[in-house]
């Protein structure tokens, strides 16, 4: 799956490219675009932050990113640069030719909309023409409250709206098409008496040239807004040839690394370490057999060795699965217990590991965040190490994770009582990348964690958005009770089921995974099942909406494009119907316990079935 960031003309050139070559992408945009005929992406909008990136990353399996995102979102740009960086996903930026700016008299150059607004009030226009877009009304407000200004935006509805909740004269717009020929946008400095046009630097496909043209020629000042600075990318296409030069390689589907969790990394430095105790020197690289039963190599590259005691580290190394804690340090400190039964090994905390603090874990409170198999590992290299010596003796572990703490922010330890750091996690010792029983595993845990600690009523959402929309409607619900199921619905409602104790368990779906799970589906990713209009024609045909309404359904391509043709909202038969569709999917995984089935759209309006 590649992961395209548009919203502009490269991205929609890009869309074009990949399905020209029939490769799966998800079209990414911050405000929602006029759909175009796509057969291989599926298209999402809303503004995401380095958590739903990640999410997206890891729910789609993505392979390679495409950042075609316009070039003043710098927020963006750099959320995906690190992103890509962290996960080691391959990211080219198909960005716009720059253009170089002409020598005349009236051209200014700021580097923001601040800059702009103080160089307006010395240069003080009569009548001053925005080319900035519908982004732009909010920034300039201290300018248009007071002073002459007319606004040119695209001539969209979702433009219109976002004018008219801003405030701005609906009379000052000017909603038009930015690609016409020069006299367009001399005509129409001339016919409202412009005498100042304020621009971003957009590049070729922005039609900057147009605005410098035409600057010039009237004889009047024009503000550009530099582009800001953008992160140092490794691959950079600037035309749809130089971008489809690079898919080849990029797109090919090579077989996916596998990495080592962090208690394979533990374990490898422990056994490094004692090494280092015992002997006086620490080794360059450490085998071990991992629980799945493979031999696995660890090169050390960290390590130091005082009186009694000896540490050693690993860096950890994910594959190609987006985890959090790919690249930190695993250290291992390791001593000589004095006052401990032979053959005991003591299990101690250090810097960047976490503390388990609620019952419900395989770990008791008060421990260490080191589970079960890793600390088998563990006790497994001493004992192998010591035995070779013919010693017998207790041992103190210290396992430390410098920066762990912060890393662990991105993960749902302290959601399930783990402060402080990570948790030293793995059963076969490897990691695979995108694995659904990894997932399965944290759901498990979530639940078990829930039950443990007096949760009688359970929220399951697919992530971050859907679980912020159905807080508001069960403000005093504990954190503890939220469960992410990503795309595992069916499996996720049978562990609930399994796990037993709960007397209201309640399901939040966006649209688009609500119309898979309506038809019975228990995995909603688009790479299983995808859209099927027909069932929607269908349904909607069978609660009496006409046949304009049933047909336009049948030809959908994409489930928001439903809401234009039947409003969201309960008052619509149609989409209770739907909620209650779903309703009865789940009671398949979890028969018995009472349920509420909560449907949303994007903005986060509901309809629900009990």
């Amino acid at each position: 799956m590649i992961l395209l960031f548009g919203g502009t003309t490269e991205g929609r050139q890009a869309a074009a490219l990949l399905d020209r070559l029939g490769l799966p992408f998800i079209y990414s945009t911050k405000t929602r675009v006029e759909p175009f005929a796509s057969s291989h992406g599926e298209f999402r909008h809303g503004a995401l932050d380095e958590a739903a990136i990640t999410e997206l990353i890891a729910s789609h399996g993505v392979r390679l990113v495409i950042d075609a995102a316009h070039p003043f979102a710098s927020r963006l740009h750099r959320s995906v640069f690190e992103l890509c960086k962290r996960f080691a996903i391959r990211l080219i930026r198909f960005d716009r030719a720059p253009v170089t700016f002409p020598d005349f008299d009236g051209l200014h150059s700021v580097a923001d909309f601040p800059e702009a607004i103080a160089l307006l009030e010395r240069l003080a226009p009569t009548k001053l023409l925005a080319l900035t877009g519908v982004q732009s009304v909010s920034p300039l407000r201290p300018w248009w409250r007071r002073r002459e200004m007319l606004l040119r935006i695209l001539p969209l509805s979702a433009s219109m709206e976002l004018a008219r909740r801003e405030g701005f004269p609906e009379a000052k717009l000017l909603p038009m098409n930015p690609d016409g020929p020069d006299e367009a946008l001399e005509a129409i400095v001339r016919e409202h008496g412009v005498d100042c046009l304020l621009a971003k630097e957009s590049g070729e496909s922005g039609f900057f040239p147009v605005k410098l043209r035409v600057a010039e020629r009237c004889a009047i000042p024009l503000i550009v807004i530099r582009r800001p600075s953008a992160p140092e990318y490794d691959t950079v296409a600037t035309s749809v040839e130089e971008l489809e030069a690079l898919l080849p390689d990029a797109a090919t589907l090579k077989p996916l690394r596998t990495g080592y969790t962090t208690g394979a990394c533990a374990a490898a430095a422990t056994k490094a370490a004692v090494i280092t105790l015992l002997d006086g020197t620490a080794p360059d690289s450490i085998t071990i057999t991992l629980p799945s039963g493979k031999v696995a190599s660890f090169g050390i590259v960290s390590y130091s060795a005082e009186q009694g005691r000896a540490r050693c580290g690993v860096r950890k190394f994910a594959g190609d699965d987006p985890d959090v804690t790919h690249g930190l340090l695993i250290v291992s400190e390791v001593s000589l217990l004095l006052d401990g039964e032979p053959g005991e090994v003591r299990f101690l905390r250090g810097e960047g590991v976490g503390k388990v603090t609620l019952p419900g874990l395989e770990i008791s409170p008060g421990e260490p965040a080191i589970n079960p198999v890793p600390r088998g590992m563990i006790r497994e290299c001493i004992a192998a190490e010591l035995r070779q010596r013919a010693l017998r003796s207790a041992v103190a572990v210290t396992i430390s994770a410098p920066g762990g703490e912060a890393v662990a922010r991105k993960t749902m330890n302290a959601r399930l009582g783990i402060t402080g750091g990570i948790s030293i996690l793995g059963t076969s010792g490897e990691v695979v990348p995108y694995s659904m029983e990894a997932w399965l595993a944290s759901i498990r845990q979530s639940v078990a964690v829930a039950a443990a600690n007096g949760c009688t009523t359970l929220a399951l959402t697919s992530g971050l958005r859907s679980e912020r929309h159905l807080r508001t409607l069960y403000p005093d619900l504990p954190e503890l009770t939220s469960i992410h199921y990503g795309n595992f619905i069916g499996r996720t409602l049978e562990l609930v089921r399994e796990n037993g104790g709960f007397s209201h368990v309640i399901v939040g779906v966006m649209l688009a995974k609500a119309t898979k799970l309506a038809q019975g589906e228990a995995d909603l990713s688009s790479r299983v099942v995808s859209l099927d209009p027909r069932w929607l024609a269908t349904l909607a045909a069978d609660l009496g909406y006409s046949p304009a309404i049933t047909s336009q359904l049948a030809d959908l391509r994409l489930v928001r494009n439903m809401m234009e043709i039947v409003p969201f909202g309960s008052d619509e038969p149609l989409y209770p119907a739907i909620a209650k569709a779903c309703h009865r999917a789940c009671r398949q995984w979890l028969p018995d316990t009472p349920l509420t089935f909560v449907l949303f759209d994007m903005e986060g309006r509901a309809v629900i079935s009990t």
